[in-house]
């Protein structure tokens, strides 16, 4: 939906705290709230008011969460590789009606994932954690698309260091992607079904991108892990804002919610917060 948020701050309050390594944040069609815990190695269901309802115990480490049209929870479970106490089988986990298991095991460290036009979940695998000094070294990152009846994944795109969140613009044209160690979020549009080449939409300026969500006019709602902030960037990838959070949150993703508001996964202080107008 469009976020008809004022011109001026937004106000920012905690709705849960105590939760860990969060990322993932969702809005479930009933109301409550979700996210990920990596270092709990779980998914966790809150009230509205904040309050545990849920919490399913994946192990490894849970690192993106969608919302699947018949209500289940696809969980990008990166293996244990980041932030996490134990380790698990890496691939696409679901939860439904109250029970856990993988639609598909592989890929290295997937990442963060989120439904495409065609029904199927885009994922990134960021695949090995990335050496800031000498990111030569480190392994492209990878786009899958895996399809929800087989299981059965097809990379879309490979290029650019730990890729990591993703989202498709409202005409479901264009595929962004975050890529944290160079702060770059790429556009790629998609025609016919298949990526084309990606160009660098923008570059955040001292900060880090993690996850994003894009409301119904195209704008982009960036969560910077190291500058304890939310940016918006423009369709065109101009900098309309930015909203500052409480110094050491490190924000590692967003979600958009009916009030209007936003939900953020602040990792550093195991908070889920709302930003609201």
């Amino acid at each position: 939906m469009t976020q008809h948020f004022g011109a001026g701050p937004l106000r920012v309050e905690v709705v849960a705290e105590g939760l860990g390594f969060v990322e993932g944040p969702a809005v479930l069609p009933d109301g409550r709230l979700a996210l990920v815990s990596m270092s709990r190695g779980s998914v966790v269901i809150l009230d509205p008011d904040g309050a545990v309802d849920v919490e399913h115990r994946l192990g490894g480490g849970p690192n993106g969460l969608a919302v699947g049209p018949d209500g289940a929870l696809y969980v990008a479970q990166n293996g244990g590789r980041f932030a996490a106490r134990s380790t698990a089988a890496p691939g696409i986990q679901v939860i439904r009606d109250g029970s856990a298991d993988y639609l598909y095991r592989g890929l290295e460290s997937p990442n963060d994932l989120v439904f495409g036009p065609d029904g199927r979940l885009w994922v990134t695998d960021s695949r090995a954690d990335a050496d800031v000094r000498h990111p030569e070294t480190t392994s492209p990152g990878q786009v899958w698309a895996v399809d929800l009846d087989t299981g059965r994944p097809e990379l879309m795109a490979q290029g650019p260091i730990f890729v990591n969140g993703l989202g498709f613009s409202p005409d479901r044209r264009i595929l962004y992607v975050t890529e944290t160690v160079h702060a770059h979020i790429t556009a790629y549009p998609l025609v016919g079904g298949a990526l084309q080449a990606g160009r660098i939409l923008a570059t955040l300026p001292a900060a880090h991108p993690d996850g994003l969500a894009i409301d119904s006019v195209g704008r982009l709602w960036l969560a910077t892990t190291t500058g304890d902030r939310i940016d918006i960037i423009s369709p065109d990838g101009a900098l309309l804002a930015q909203h500052p959070l409480p110094p050491g949150s490190m924000p590692t993703n967003v979600c958009l919610g009916p009030g209007p508001e936003l939900f953020v996964t602040a990792a550093g202080t195991g908070n889920l917060l709302r930003l609201s107008g």
